[in-house]
This record gives structure tokens, C-alpha cells and sequence, in this order.
């Protein structure tokens, strides 16, 4: 890995200055082919550097210094790209960032001498289509989210997996999730959590009317279809948390199953370990 980008959160990072002088400073030691996210470069000072553009420039390794949310938002935009992503984590829950500032320059070192695993996650390819014509294209690492604007109101879903009738949903919303994503919004609305490797993806119903409305694991091989009703309400799909569209009564959204992305992974870590850290998860109470 000889090409190297350092992107980061964009907001409230002055404080993190020095972590920044840190990596770049680790990196130029190491001989590597340095470039930097342009709000990176000016935060250290930097009067010369090579510019990385997000969704533009293609790198061996991109570090990404931030929280889940920096995270989410930078993948989507190097999803077609042979890219390794390593998170640093700055933000708050970190679950799908590595390591701690303080661990950086050890940790590089172990992963320019190969000590790494390579933990892919696909990603979900979402299409809006009014009228039958697509109107908006999303790509998503965590979920999609149909719910309804500021009343908390039903709306109905008519939902087929490849082309056949699933059910339709008469709920405050549904998210469509995935492994990624199950430990996200879907593990709030009561979805189940899954294996990250794990070839399949999560209907988890928020607040459905009906008992039997239960989130349901199908495999991600298949075509999810799902038509909006919803007259006189405001009702949006949102992507990740970090986009969103409104919909019309009558809207439809297609998705399946997307590209991958590639993260590195330390050999001492586990997904298991991760849920414990981040989550409590099995945790025993006092």
C-alpha cells in the first residue's frame, strides 16, 4: 500500500489538529505517496500537498478519521473504487472505526507489514421511482428508512420480494437493513442483530399495527420492492440518516443488493469483541 488518503470529519475538528500532524508526519517518514483531504491539509498548515477528493481520488488505503457518521458518508462515495478504508476513530460510538488517536502509528505499523484482515461489507442500491420513472439513486451501507415526517402517523407499504407479495405494512415506517446496519437504527427498532458477513438483509417494521408484523431476515440476492400510500402525509426515505428524499402517495423503491466495501481489521478483533465494547452487548447488570 504505497498511495495513501487522509479524509476526515468536517466539522468541529480543530482540536484534533495534532492527531492530524501525527498520521501525516507517520506516513511522509514511511516513504508513502500522501494525499490529504483539502480541510485536512489546511488545519496542519500544509502549503504543498496532494489533494484528495472524495468519490474522485483512488488510493491503496484511505484513513478515515471521524466517527460512524464520517464513515457512512465517505463510502458512498468510493464504493466503486478497490479501496481498503481504515477508521480512526474521533467521534462518539466509533463501532465501525479501528482504533484510538493514541494507537495510530503503532497500529500502521502493523498494517504496512501485512498484520491485517480485510472485513467486507456490501453495500444496498436504492432507487426511487415515481410514475415509473427513477427519480432518485441512493447507495447505502447501513439502511434505508421509509417513516413519516413530524406526526406519527400509519402509513401503508406494499412490499414484494422478488415480485412476489411479501405483505403490506401498516406501520410508522420500515427499515430495510444491512449485517452493517442491523446494529444501528434496525437494533433500536427491535431488529435483530446479524453477522456481518452474512449474505442477507433485515425488514424490521417500526411500530407496525398488526402483531404479526415482525422483522423478517431475507437473503440479499433478492429484489425488494415497496410501493408507498400514504395521501396527504409527509413520508421520506432516508439513507444512512445522512440523505434523504420526500415521497409521494404511489412512489415505489427498488433495492438490492450493491457492491462491497473494504475495510481493514486488526487480527485481535472480532465482531464479537465489538459488541461488547461499543454496545454492553451481553453485558450482566450489577
Amino acid at each position: 500500500m504505497q498511495k495513501i488518503g487522509i479524509t476526515a470529519k468536517r466539522t468541529n475538528v480543530e482540536k484534533y489538529a495534532p492527531i492530524f500532524c501525527r498520521v501525516y508526519n507517520y506516513l511522509k517518514k514511511e516513504g508513502k505517496e500522501i494525499y490529504v483531504e483539502k480541510h485536512v491539509a489546511k488545519l496542519i498548515g500544509l502549503k504543498s500537498y496532494k489533494e484528495f477528493k472524495r468519490g474522485s481520488t483512488e488510493v491503496d488505503l484511505l484513513l478515515v478519521l471521524g466517527g460512524d457518521g464520517t464513515i457512512l458518508s465517505v463510502v458512498r462515495t468510493m464504493r466503486e473504487f478497490n479501496t481498503k478504508i481504515f477508521g480512526i476513530n474521533i467521534g462518539n460510538l466509533g463501532f465501525l472505526s479501528e482504533v484510538s488517536p493514541a494507537q495510530i502509528n503503532k497500529t500502521l505499523k502493523k498494517v504496512f507489514a501485512g498484520n491485517y484482515t480485510i472485513d467486507e461489507r456490501f453495500m444496498l442500491n436504492v432507487e426511487v421511482l415515481r410514475n415509473g420513472k427513477v427519480i432518485k439513486k441512493f447507495h447505502a451501507l447501513n439502511e434505508a428508512a421509509i417513516t413519516q415526517g413530524s406526526l406519527a402517523r400509519l402509513i401503508s407499504l406494499k412490499t414484494r420480494v422478488d415480485g412476489k407479495k411479501l405483505t403490506e405494512y401498516h406501520a410508522d415506517g420500515l427499515i430495510i437493513a444491512t449485517p452493517t446496519g442491523s446494529t444501528a437504527y434496525n437494533l433500536s427498532a427491535g431488529g435483530p442483530i446479524l453477522y456481518p458477513r452474512i449474505e442477507a438483509v433485515i425488514l424490521t417494521p417500526i411500530a407496525p399495527h398488526s402483531f404479526t408484523q415482525r422483522p423478517i431476515v431475507i437473503p440479499a440476492t433478492k429484489k425488494i420492492e415497496i410501493q408507498v400510500f400514504s395521501k396527504k402525509r409527509h413520508t421520506y426515505i432516508s439513507i444512512d440518516g445522512q440523505e434523504s428524499e420526500m415521497l409521494q402517495d404511489g412512489d415505489e423503491i427498488q433495492i438490492k443488493r450493491d457492491g462491497i466495501v473494504r475495510f481493514i481489521r486488526l487480527p485481535s478483533e472480532s465482531f464479537f469483541s465489538t459488541l461488547r465494547e461499543k454496545l454492553d452487548w451481553g453485558k450482566k447488570l450489577d
